[in-house]
């Protein structure tokens, strides 16, 4: 919803006609409409929304305009532009956090068995040190809390599938309420009814929020954005909505650029939108002008 939502915003302000599938996460299906979507005429394909939806689309050589792909091995595939920051950079928002928060925090790792939390854990791992923190290791999203905290940290971050992430959060939390905890889950608006409690404290990477009030070269400021978002109805967009909405606008600019070889504008563009700024890492692909920020 969230999604579809962006899109049609971008597509009222630009006078666009919209079309959307549903691939029901489905590799296979994702390939096939993105294809068959390219077949038909349509000026840009976005999307789909998915690690896995998004690697079988690139995979046969389609251009993926990416809002919804994190994982760092999606963004680096040749035919990809991603608008987010990587999985690789989750963590790291985190830990640059904790490190203002406590300097010199003893920091534990609680991951899940995903390729997403693999990254995302890998990512603080490489730059802890360089952070200050004192990093106590890497830990089981199901290992008992008692276990992290017997080790003594200061904090605990979180990646990994919802349920066990915020049921090892509540535990934490109830545990120990002086130690830091952060995570994925409680940057999404379901946090507080899925905790069944008050999530002060919590930290939590994000890849938008609308209160960061950038001044983007190109498309409407996030003040506009959210007005036309709530004349549709839509009370509460979030950074997925931004994220399809800055897509589509990249790709839009790009197509304009260079309308036959709008991957080439891609790489070479620089820019910002109200979703943050835009820059591919000449060589590896990855989205290196966005930065991902942390909510408390």
């Amino acid at each position: 919803m969230q999604v579809r939502a962006g899109l049609q915003l971008w597509a009222q302000r630009a006078g666009a006609a919209l079309r959307i599938e549903d691939d029901r996460s489905d590799p296979e299906r994702a390939a096939r409409l993105h294809a068959e979507l390219e077949a038909a005429g349509c000026r840009l394909v976005l999307g789909p929304y998915g690690s896995d939806t998004t690697r079988a689309c690139a995979g046969r050589g389609a251009v993926v305009w990416n809002h919804g792909a994190a994982a760092d091995d999606v963004q680096r595939m040749a035919a990809v532009v991603s608008v987010s920051a990587p999985a690789s950079r989750y963590l790291v928002a985190l830990g640059r956090a904790v490190a203002e928060l406590r300097a010199g925090a003893r920091v534990a790792i609680a991951a899940g068995r995903g390729r997403f939390a693999r990254l995302a854990a890998a990512g603080l791992e490489a730059t802890a040190e360089t952070l200050g923190l004192e990093l106590l290791g890497r830990f089981p999203l199901t290992v008992p809390p008692e276990r992290v905290l017997a080790a003594g940290a200061d904090a605990v971050l979180a990646c990994g599938p919802l349920q066990p992430e915020v049921a090892l959060l509540r535990r934490l939390a109830a545990l120990s309420p002086h130690t830091l905890l952060g995570g994925v889950s409680p940057g999404i608006l379901a946090f507080p009814r899925q905790l069944g409690g008050d999530p002060d404290g919590f930290l939590a990477p994000v890849q938008w929020h609308h209160d960061l009030g950038a001044a983007p070269a190109l498309g409407p400021p996030s003040a506009e954005v959210l007005r036309a978002a709530r004349a549709r109805g839509l009370l509460e967009a979030h950074y997925l909505a931004a994220q399809a909405y800055a897509a589509a606008l990249v790709a839009e600019r790009c197509g304009g650029l260079a309308p036959e070889v709008p991957l080439l504008a891609a790489r070479e563009l620089r820019t910002s939108t109200f979703f943050g700024r835009f820059r591919l890492d000449p060589r590896t692909g990855l989205q290196r002008g966005h930065r991902l920020s942390v909510v408390r």
